[in-house]
């Protein structure tokens, strides 16, 4: 029995052998020896960064994000609006009590998570609108209506979810809308 496991397992590496692809890399001498780039040689990817730029915090970048969720000790106090406090908690409550839904099953925490989304997306949180878009376009929490999704994704990127800029920027390229596409991309 121990010579017929042999065989299978040396046919089984036979099979594997056939399927792969052989590659072959031919390096010179010239490749292997190393190459100093001057100071006013910089290679490509050099033009793309701005060093002198100052530094944006995650806040500035994608104020959306849900780190304050992961990390609340993170997150800085903006001065915003009592109105824009309120629904930025009401966004971060039914956020949290998603995350908690999906994982522990509770149909029910997840519907008060969907109103409160809602409620804050009614107000004109964009954050939230982006949430909501992303629900109905997954068909989470209501039937599947991808029109809704655009909707509420398109109002979320007005008011400046990265986010929902990059769903509609996905969007517009598979019906291939380039010029939209590559302005939202840009931003």
């Amino acid at each position: 029995t121990m010579h017929i496991a042999s065989l299978k397992l040396l046919l089984s590496f036979l099979i594997l052998s056939l399927a792969a692809r052989p590659y072959i890399i031919v390096l010179s001498e010239e490749d292997l020896k190393e190459s100093t780039i001057s100071c006013d040689e910089s290679p490509d990817w050099d033009e793309f960064v701005d060093f002198d730029s100052p530094h944006k915090s995650e806040d500035e970048l994608d104020p959306g994000s849900w780190h304050s969720l992961f990390d609340p000790a993170s997150s800085s106090a903006t001065g915003s609006s009592d109105t824009s406090s309120e629904l930025e908690a009401l966004y971060i409550s039914g956020v949290s009590k998603m995350i908690s839904a999906s994982s522990s099953g509770d149909a029910r925490l997840m519907q008060e998570a969907a109103a409160e989304i809602e409620a804050a997306a009614c107000e004109g949180h964009p954050h939230s609108r982006s949430v909501l878009g992303f629900l109905h376009g997954m068909g989470m929490m209501s039937e599947r209506n991808k029109a809704k999704a655009f909707l509420y994704h398109h109002f979320a990127a007005e008011g400046g979810n990265m986010q929902s800029k990059m769903a509609l920027a996905y969007s517009y390229s598979l019906q291939e809308m380039y010029e939209n596409s590559t302005k939202l991309y840009a931003e």
